[in-house]
């Protein structure tokens, strides 16, 4: 585990087999993935959503997915979490967007996988107030982290911190940073710092991984610390891994990492696929690129795929990256 052995001392870290739960329609798992990503869109973390649509013709609560046929059409044909909660945002984009703040609207487009854009509505919409709001300025090196632009990343994260001394999302990115920049020991500390202040009022005996890193526990919400759990023990199966990825499905260092693990357990088509997907969402990720062409490559499917082999020469040429 490196530098994080001390971090899992605070706690007995422990997996845990899921139970089996009710039969649910998909009308219920809409509605509850609905709310949960609600949750996730204004970055409210253990926060229950009171978010309900009531009929035009009779004034009573309806289920969200007679309130958003569409949306629920399109959701039922998705398999993935991360493009699940996508369609769920667009909703929320037509209906509730106006009323969030700024650095809201910047992290909304930081979970979807779009920091890019998350960059252009900060440059675009920011006045006054919200350049001396922490939260505004760590949104903006959240995405500034997951393009990898790690210097304006640590600028913002500790203008953050100048602003609140104690904001802890910005303490968890400066330490993701760090842990980017070299400074490793460095980042240790603030996550050690942050664990000490949120278990301290923790009573559970043990957690499991998601419990740790999840969203909604808003503990020590960190792809990279994510990544140090699951390798922390040879024994945490792949579906420990599939867990948690849809926590940082947004953070191309988490996917590049999930897909050096199928590497090692020999699973060479899965991570394929998985480093391509990456490749082709966040081409400026250069893990993703570079081990997208060497596994193309090493598997010899080259002739079949002739546009994603030009694609991915292209960057690496255009980035003047050595395979």
């Amino acid at each position: 585990m490196g530098f994080f052995a001390n971090l899992f001392s605070l706690r007995n870290i422990r997996r845990r087999r899921g139970t089996t739960a009710a039969a649910l329609t998909d009308v219920d798992i809409f509605d509850k993935e609905f709310l949960a990503a609600a949750s996730r869109y204004t970055s409210r973390p253990k926060e229950e959503m009171s978010m309900r649509v009531r009929s035009e013709e009779t004034n009573e609560v309806i289920p969200f997915a007679l309130a958003f046929p569409e949306a629920f059409e399109e959701w039922k044909q998705v398999k993935a979490i991360w493009d699940k909660r996508g369609i769920i945002y667009k909703v929320l984009d037509n209906s509730i967007r106006e009323s969030m703040k700024l650095w809201q609207v910047i992290e909304r487009y930081n979970i979807d996988r779009y920091p890019e854009q998350a960059l252009k509505v900060a440059a675009e919409y920011a006045t006054g107030p919200d350049l001396t709001d922490a939260n505004f300025h760590m949104a903006v090196s959240r995405a500034y982290f997951i393009l990898t632009r790690y210097k304006e990343a640590e600028e913002r994260a500790e203008k953050a911190l100048s602003l609140a001394p104690n904001h802890m999302k910005a303490k968890i990115l400066l330490g993701d940073i760090w842990h980017y920049t070299h400074k490793q020991e460095r980042a240790h500390d603030l996550y050690n710092e942050v664990l000490k202040i949120k278990l301290s009022t923790d009573h559970r005996k043990s957690l499991t991984i998601r419990e740790m890193v999840g969203f909604d526990n808003d503990l020590l919400h960190s792809p990279v610390y994510a990544v140090a759990m699951l390798r922390s023990e040879a024994a945490i199966p792949e579906t420990a891994w599939d867990e948690v990825a849809g926590e940082f499905y947004h953070y191309p260092h988490f996917r590049s990492a999930h897909a050096t693990y199928l590497v090692q357990k020999g699973d060479y088509m899965k991570a394929f696929a998985k480093f391509m997907t990456l490749s082709r969402e966040m081409p400026w990720f250069k893990e993703g690129v570079i081990n997208s062409y060497s596994l193309m490559q090493q598997l010899g499917l080259e002739p079949q795929l002739p546009e994603d082999k030009a694609r991915l020469e292209e960057i690496i040429r255009k980035e003047h990256w050595t395979v």
